[in-house]
């Protein structure tokens, strides 16, 4: 909605499958661990979502640290609140963590993320004297190869927007690259995977947002 508004046809092609994880061991395990931890954290708005769904109960005094916006507004509508919001990024949030000074005094932190999800976040918190508890509460996995590949040109886009390295690879299991396009990630560990896949980036985002998308495409106003 926000591309169409500023006169583009947007072109959605799904990259992703994304599965939640329950199973009773898991469910157990988040029982006995979320009541005491300090600190809930979040890197993704899925994550949140995965986690609201296998942890029912009230969080007591746990508080909330999430990555960004768009998890801070799923935080919000599926636990009632936020406490501590980062900059977009695992490693930010991380950054952000530890200069705010909380773990001085609450340091078991639970994290919520994705089963491939890398371990910035926890390595750097431990660092810093935390605790750290990781649940993998779901999982991504890219869109499989396909038999034929579509071609780039059928699809009528003149720009590609790529969210997440997994999303890079989906789309190149299913695209064959016959006509050039601007390339746009939004962050670090996107432009690597694009790059090794072959793919020619025009522009990263300075901030994991769809603000930091405009920007790199030099439509935001």
């Amino acid at each position: 909605e926000r591309l169409e508004q500023r006169g583009a046809r947007p072109v959605s092609l799904p990259c992703i499958h994304c599965d939640a994880l329950d199973t009773p061991e898991l469910r157990s395990a988040l029982a006995a661990a979320a009541p005491s931890a300090d600190w809930l954290a979040f890197t993704s708005r899925r994550g949140v979502e995965a986690f609201a769904a296998l942890y029912t109960a009230p969080l007591a005094d746990s508080k909330v640290a999430v990555v960004g916006a768009a998890t801070a507004a799923a935080a919000r509508a599926r636990l009632g609140r936020v406490d501590l919001v980062g900059s977009g990024t695992a490693a930010e949030l991380a950054a952000t963590f530890v200069a705010s000074g909380a773990l001085a005094q609450h340091p078991h932190v639970l994290l919520a993320v994705a089963a491939n999800a890398v371990d910035v976040l926890e390595r750097t918190l431990t660092a810093a004297g935390a605790r750290c508890t990781r649940f993998d509460v779901y999982r991504t996995t890219p869109a499989p190869p396909t038999a034929t590949k579509r071609a780039m040109s059928s699809l009528g886009a003149d720009n590609v927007l790529f969210a997440s390295p997994t999303a890079v690879t989906g789309f190149v299991q299913q695209v064959a690259m016959d006509v050039a396009v601007n390339v746009y990630t939004i962050g670090p560990s996107t432009t690597a995977a694009a790059h090794a896949h072959g793919l020619r980036v025009t522009a990263e985002a300075r901030e994991p947002s769809l603000e930091g998308f405009l920007e790199a495409m030099q439509w935001r106003k």
